[in-house]
């Protein structure tokens, strides 16, 4: 088992996607370290920012499982101060997250990509749009 494990992420909207992304993460480390993304970087990251304020995303989260350490990230890209101070042994990523990955790969962070939930269902930018 993992130690430490991290994951990254807006989480605008608790959905199905997130909680089984969290849990399948969760399943496979002893501490799970989740890292919320800032809304300046969000805005940085997809030209509009969260629909849901930081301290509702954290509280969500933190709502869907007390357990996990809750850290907000960079409000400027590239710094990556949650990855520097919480040493984890693995990030956990998405299948969306491939520009995360580039970056892990040139830090030489292991990481491994989770299988999607459905996808087509749940993925936020699609819910935004029913909302």
């Amino acid at each position: 088992m993992i130690r430490k494990g991290m994951i990254f992420g807006v989480f605008d909207g608790l959905h199905e996607g997130h909680k089984k992304f969290l849990t399948d993460a969760a399943a496979q480390c002893a501490e799970l370290i989740v890292v919320v993304a800032h809304p300046e970087a969000v805005f940085i990251l997809k030209k509009k920012y969260p629909l849901r304020t930081l301290e509702n995303r954290i509280g969500e989260i933190q709502s869907f499982n007390p357990r996990f350490k809750v850290v907000t990230g960079d409000a400027k890209l590239g710094e990556w101060h949650a990855l520097k101070e919480h040493q984890p042994d693995t990030v956990f990523l998405g299948y969306d997250q491939g520009r995360i990955a580039e970056e892990l790969k040139k830090m030489n962070v292991p990481f491994i990509v989770l299988e999607a939930h459905r996808p087509s269902e749940f993925k936020s930018s699609l819910l935004d749009k029913d909302s």
